[in-house]
């Protein structure tokens, strides 16, 4: 069965996106079968890497009958496919409250799929509630990207507080694979102050950092993954050391 993985924050602009698509890529490197489930309304896991915004998580949440497979699309890379998503995924996350779908709809949902992928990474748009609980509540591992900044240490506290709830009263199973410090800039002192921050509240769950570089903003305008881009960069060996952690947890 496929390891489930979301990688959720109640904050945008931390590198959530950017950290599920090159997680996912480093994944499928080293011989893993992943597919990349873009639940964010933005649909940007598309947009970084380099193929069309689609309904297609629209489709597969509403037609939850239907065959999935028909919304999966190969992204060009060896092992690594994508169910797409685009504006369309927030009237689906309004269908799911309307009819009130249990949460473990979602888990329900990518059953099928757990003898032909090794992981199904799931990336969810920066709001809780919704199709962001249930995501949380299909995966086995809860990885959180973090933006070295005092602002991103409220969506860190709601993410936490999702997780507890989701455990207290589901029985959730899952566990914090851990919090992932991004743009990191070791020559600021609020980067050192909230990567310390980080250490004292959450110790071991504190995974090295990915430092700030222009060189991932330069990946999404381009439609690649840091491994395409510049794969002796030190962003590109910060994703490659997450993978092969990743793999270790599971």
């Amino acid at each position: 069965m496929s390891i489930n993985i979301v990688t959720p924050n109640g904050k945008g602009g931390v590198g959530k996106t950017t950290s599920a698509s090159s997680l996912a890529h480093g994944l499928a490197l080293r011989n893993r079968r992943v597919l990349l489930v873009d639940f964010d309304p933005q649909g940007q896991c598309a947009t970084a890497l380099g193929i069309n915004q689609e309904p297609g998580v629209f489709n597969a949440l509403v037609n939850s009958h239907s065959d999935i497979h028909q919304w999966i699309r190969d992204t060009g890379r060896t092992g690594l496919d994508l169910l797409p998503g685009d504006r369309s995924t927030a009237t689906a996350q309004i269908v799911i409250n309307a009819e009130n779908r249990t949460i473990n709809s979602i888990r329900i949902l990518f059953k099928q799929l757990g003898k032909e992928y090794d992981y199904i990474i799931f990336d969810t748009a920066p709001s809780v509630g919704g199709i962001q609980e249930r995501a949380i509540y299909a995966s086995d591992l809860v990885l959180i990207p973090t933006a070295t900044e005092f602002l991103s240490m409220n969506g860190l506290a709601q993410m936490t507080e999702v997780l507890n709830s989701l455990r207290d009263q589901h029985s959730w199973p899952g566990k914090l694979a851990g919090i992932l410090p991004t743009f990191y800039d070791e020559q600021t002192s609020e980067s050192s102050k909230s990567l310390a921050e980080l250490k004292a509240n959450f110790g071991e769950n504190v995974l090295s950092p990915i430092h700030r570089a222009t060189i991932l903003r330069e990946c999404a305008a381009e439609g690649k993954t840091i491994f395409e881009m510049d794969p002796a960069s030190r962003a590109s060996r910060e994703y490659e050391e997450l993978s092969r952690i990743v793999v270790k947890l599971s």
